[in-house]
């Protein structure tokens, strides 16, 4: 990769972050308005979809597909390093080397497992002229979401909500992306 590329992409990979952090605090935050705020969501599975949403907007709306590209995978470790430096070293306070290892293993597997998954479910998601909210993407969110698999009762209660939520940070994205990297 050249210097001018990873020159233009930090300044990217920053946004990309500061975007995925404010919606993966959002969602727990609706969730918690919504009356579930005593039910312990999976962070890592809010991280994920958050970055999904923003990677996604991000290489929809870039000119050049392999600047994007690139972005998003150094935003992706970037991502990774933030949540093991701040999340598990510094707020959960582990030390040990090989289980630092394994939590970085399984949120880089999960959060690339993640991207393809939410991604197969937006897909259905657009098909449907008439699915304005994204249910399917959403309905996968919260099937994931809970550390204890809520009802589907629940789920119904939460799924509009959500789906604001996300609508308003898809259409922030799409705001924030629009004029630097318009296609057009």
């Amino acid at each position: 990769m050249n210097e001018q590329i990873k020159t233009t992409e930090k300044p990217d990979r920053a946004n990309l972050k500061s975007l995925s952090l404010g919606m993966a605090s959002e969602i727990s935050l609706v969730v918690a308005d919504e009356g579930f705020g005593e039910k312990p969501i999976d962070l890592v599975e809010a991280l994920a979809f958050a970055m999904f949403i923003v990677a996604d907007t991000y290489s929809l709306a870039h000119r050049d597909k392999d600047k994007a590209i690139a972005a998003i995978h150094g935003f992706y470790d970037d991502m990774q390093d933030y949540f093991i430096t701040n999340v598990i070293i510094k707020d959960r306070q582990v030390a040990d080397a090989d289980e630092i290892q394994a939590i970085a293993d399984k949120f880089h597997d999960l959060s690339r497992r993640r991207f393809m998954e939410y991604g197969k479910r937006f897909k259905q998601d657009i098909l449907d002229p008439m699915a304005m909210s994204c249910p399917i993407t959403v309905s996968y969110l919260l099937d994931n979401l809970f550390i204890e698999p809520i009802n589907k009762e629940e789920k119904l209660q939460l799924v509009g909500a959500v789906s604001e939520k996300v609508l308003y940070f898809w259409a922030g994205c799409v705001q924030s992306f629009k004029g630097n990297y318009a296609t057009h």
